[in-house]
């Protein structure tokens, strides 16, 4: 790896059926900014908007880990449960292969940047953390050994846990002998609480970028995505990169007049 040298590569994951409005706005955005879009899928995806590069999602990780991720204890997660999982642990061989910063497929971008090879990247969060929707590791990264050591294990527990779901979460399983699996000890056991613990293990932690870059509008603030609010700003002004869309409810409804998401209407769909 070149030190110095930069990349432009995006990347994302779709495991298979076809991808929803909000998705195909946003990596049509993605493809708009000039940078080049790789969608990595594990079935027939019909409707990928016209720019974007689709590759088989085996290549980066077997789809055979899907059938270890089954929650055992939360038997109303499982139809979705293993897939987000999955797509923790993607990202992170995505970043093994050299293919590209991971970005969520409803995020919606507004300028094209570029990215160090050989530095992190990923983006504050509004609790202090670290998205798991914005996400690069240079091919070297440490923290891509300890997701490599996890996968050869028998038991897809992580050491990189809190004290509630290493220790508090199982007891409670225990005592009122409910049979668990790994899985059901937190959503976000292999995502945004793996990288914000493993960060700071590997002294990586303080390079986040700021959390205007892409979680602007976070936590309820994120539904001004939908209502005639101001916006321009995020194109206007250079530190707003891209938004991440994390409530889509209101997407699959008819745009409010003067919004962001009529406006990526207008644009992309």
């Amino acid at each position: 790896m070149t030190v110095g040298a930069t990349k432009t590569q995006l990347a994302s994951m779709w495991f298979d059926g076809p991808l929803r409005l909000v998705d195909r706005v946003c990596l049509s955005s993605m493809v708009a900014t000039g940078m080049p879009v790789t969608l990595y899928t594990f079935g027939d995806v019909a409707n990928v908007p016209a720019g974007v590069t689709v590759k088989d999602g085996n290549a980066i990780l077997d789809r055979a880990l899907l059938e270890r991720l089954v929650p055992v204890a939360k038997k109303d997660q499982v139809s979705w449960l293993p897939t987000v999982q999955f797509s923790d642990f993607f990202r992170v061989f995505l970043q093994k292969a050299g293919g590209g910063l991971w970005l969520d497929t409803d995020v919606l971008m507004f300028k094209p940047f570029e990215y160090a090879a050989d530095k992190v990247y990923f983006v504050r969060e509004s609790n202090g953390g670290i998205g798991a929707s914005v996400f690069y590791l240079p091919p070297d990264s440490p923290i891509i050994d300890e997701y490599v050591r996890l996968i050869m294990q028998d038991d897809l527990t992580p050491d990189w846990l809190e004290f509630k779901r290493r220790v508090l979460r199982p007891m409670v399983y225990r005592l009122t002998r409910t049979a668990f699996s790994p899985s059901d000890l937190g959503i976000t056991m292999y995502g945004n609480e793996a990288f914000r613990q493993l960060a700071r293990r590997h002294g990586v932690f303080g390079q986040a970028h700021p959390q205007d870059r892409f979680y602007h509008w976070s936590d309820a603030r994120n539904e001004d995505v939908f209502k005639p609010v101001p916006w321009a700003f995020f194109y206007d002004d250079p530190d707003y990169i891209g938004l991440h869309i994390h409530k889509k409810t209101e997407a699959a409804h008819a745009p409010e007049p003067g919004s962001l998401w009529q406006d990526a209407l207008e644009r992309y769909a």
